[in-house]
């Protein structure tokens, strides 16, 4: 199905991810912002979470450029659905409120466990490289809505990114491969 055949971005998601098999909204109703979820995606055992509403706002970028965006996250299907929306639905009103696009090699830092018992307290942003093609992009709208992978990370991952760059970062992580999905993992990107 071309981006023409979409119309809306609830369609878009689901064309990539499956059937959207439930949602949680922010405690203030009139923000807008939604969080709903896939099982299965990308892969078994990990659940994929995006945010919908965060696109009717448009965002700017350096420049004059602006884009539309929504979050998105993977996890162990072991961890509380719940809380992992809880944490998705601030970052997306956490970018909503300073009206700035979420970049590529950009860092949310949450400063404490994103759940309970979690060894990862940030998140990195990226392209949704896990999913199909096509994906990262809905165009149906102007400008387009940008779908950002937001990775869990841990402080330790935050200095190395800091200290070397998030282009150094991202071949860290497909040459070490971690359990991104997991957010008690033990496994860190190191420095080599």
């Amino acid at each position: 199905m071309e981006d023409s055949e979409k119309s809306s971005v609830p369609e878009h998601l689901e064309q990539y991810l499956g059937e959207i098999a439930h949602g949680w909204s922010g405690e203030d109703e009139l923000q807008s912002i939604q969080v709903v979820c896939f099982n299965g995606k990308p892969q078994q055992g990990t659940t994929t979470y995006a945010t919908l509403g965060l696109n009717d706002m448009i965002l700017a970028m350096k420049g004059t450029r602006t884009i539309r965006q929504e979050l998105v996250i993977s996890a162990c299907t072991s961890f509380p659905e719940k809380d992992i929306a809880r944490f998705l639905l601030y970052c997306a009103e956490k970018i909503k409120k300073r009206g700035h696009a979420l970049l590529r090699g950009e860092v949310v830092n949450m400063g404490y466990p994103l759940i309970e018992g979690a060894t990862v307290t940030a998140l990195y942003s990226t392209n949704p490289t896990p999913f199909d093609d096509g994906f990262s992009e809905f165009r149906n709208t102007t400008p387009p809505v940008i779908f950002v992978l937001l990775v869990p990370i841990t402080d330790n991952e935050v200095s190395l990114i800091n200290k070397y760059g998030w282009n150094w970062f991202e071949d860290m992580l497909e040459t070490q491969d971690p359990d991104i999905w997991d957010l008690k993992r033990s496994h860190e990107i190191e420095y080599r």
